[in-house]
């Protein structure tokens, strides 16, 4: 227990470097931060998305298993995971992952979860978003329901109309 409050204030340090306008450059993907290539900074960092029109649920997340293009960042997801179902109401996005999302564990599920979140939360109407494993919530997650606020921690980099 004591590791998983360990990492995750030291994730609570590094991304308040995660933020993006939405409403001036668009949608946007977020990746974590090649750990190589980086040795400070925000351990979540974001790219354009590069879809036509007003991209949804399954359009994101399909940009996000493609991997980011820009050099500096890495998919924190497994290979191989994909979207079951999904499911919006009351502000509430739900989605369910294959079971190789289950693999993950500690920061790399947090970062992973983190990058659905900050990504998701862009679509209209997502208020928060709840991340399953082949059917299945994380008992280790001290919450199942995560927001685009807990992310960003610096107010000044929260994006104009994100609640």
């Amino acid at each position: 227990m004591r590791r998983i409050v360990s990492l995750l204030l030291l994730l609570l340090l590094v991304l308040p470097g995660c933020g993006t306008s939405r409403n001036s450059e668009g949608f946007q993907l977020y990746f974590q931060t090649d750990p190589e290539a980086a040795t400070h900074g925000a351990a979540i960092s974001s790219q354009p998305y590069s879809g036509k029109g007003e991209p949804g649920v399954e359009e994101l997340f399909s940009a996000l298993m493609n991997g980011p293009t820009q050099k500096g960042l890495v998919s924190p997801f497994p290979q191989g995971v994909t979207l079951v179902s999904w499911e919006l109401s009351d502000g509430l996005l739900t989605l369910n992952l294959s079971e190789q999302y289950g693999g993950l564990a500690d920061i790399s599920l947090t970062l992973a979860d983190y990058c659905l979140v900050l990504t998701m939360s862009q679509i209209a109407g997502v208020e928060s978003v709840q991340i399953q494993s082949d059917g299945h919530t994380y008992h280790s997650r001290s919450h199942q329901t995560m927001t685009f606020q807990e992310a960003v921690l610096d107010p000044t980099l929260t994006p104009e109309g994100a609640s």
